[in-house]
């Protein structure tokens, strides 16, 4: 097994990734809508990503408990730092991917739209999972703001954002805290056989898209890997996103998401 992966910090620095003996994984933080940093100016989303990957970092029990145990950590932290626990929009956390690799299968969890594609030997590839998107909604607004050229969109959507996150644990799945986070963890176990390489990223290393609830390109995704790895993906990523720097062409949260990937080849 060929192990690669690729950091690249965007506006942020919130996420985090773990390789470790046969376990790997990408941690997507987040902050609160209020923009917490602690006394040395670490956002809230930087800790949240860092306790799961240190939780991951033990390798032992299920991919499912490591996760419900940083999600514990995070509120832990959370007290302390005397955050409104009954406030989502103060809340704090990460989403994540993980893969645990046996002799011939490998053990498979994941939350919201931290991601892992697997693709087989004969080129065609599978996304383990679908229901992914909660930023459609949202984006849809900033896809009609853009249209008029509106600057400093993010801080117009406020209210927007402010109702998508108080879904969260509802309608879709973080570990910030909340012990609802579970219901929204997948899992799963696959076979090996067959397969040339899995992949785990975060949302950074998605292409861009123009229409935000239209079908991602995942064939152009595994094109571009297959030609030149994780870092050809990043790069043809970057370069889109840095002809479009107010976000008008393709509506996104950032200029320049947080990337974490790993490939596994075999």
């Amino acid at each position: 097994m060929k192990i690669d992966h690729v950091v690249d910090i965007g506006c942020s620095n919130e996420d985090s990734y773990l390789i470790k003996d046969n376990l790997f994984a990408v941690f997507d933080g987040f902050n609160s809508l209020d923009g917490f940093k602690d006394k040395d100016g670490t956002t809230g989303g930087l800790i949240a990503a860092t306790i799961a990957r240190d939780t991951f970092s033990r390798n032992q029990g299920s991919l499912k408990s490591l996760a419900m145990e940083a999600n514990r950590k995070v509120r832990e932290v959370m007290m302390d730092s005397k955050i409104d626990t009954k406030n989502k929009n103060s809340l704090w956390g990460t989403i994540f991917a993980a893969v645990r690799v046996k002799n011939d299968s490998f053990e498979w969890a994941q939350l919201a739209d931290s991601l892992i594609l697997v693709i087989y030997k004969d080129n065609s590839y599978k996304l383990l999972v679908s229901d992914f998107d909660h930023d459609g909604e949202v984006l849809t607004i900033w896809k009609q703001l853009a249209e008029q050229k509106k600057e400093k969109i993010r801080e117009i959507i406020a209210e927007p954002l402010s109702r998508l996150r108080e879904k969260t644990n509802e309608t879709y799945g973080v570990l910030n805290g909340e012990e609802a986070s579970g219901n929204f963890i997948k899992t799963g176990e696959e076979k090996l056989e067959n397969i040339g390489h899995i992949l785990l990223f975060t949302d950074g290393l998605m292409i861009p898209k123009e229409d935000p609830i239209g079908k991602d390109d995942w064939k152009l995704f595994v094109d571009l890997f297959l030609r030149g790895g994780l870092e050809n993906v990043k790069n043809f990523v970057r370069n889109l996103q840095k002809d479009d720097p107010k976000c008008w062409k393709y509506p996104r949260y950032k200029q320049h998401d947080d990337i974490s990937a790993i490939s596994l080849t075999f």
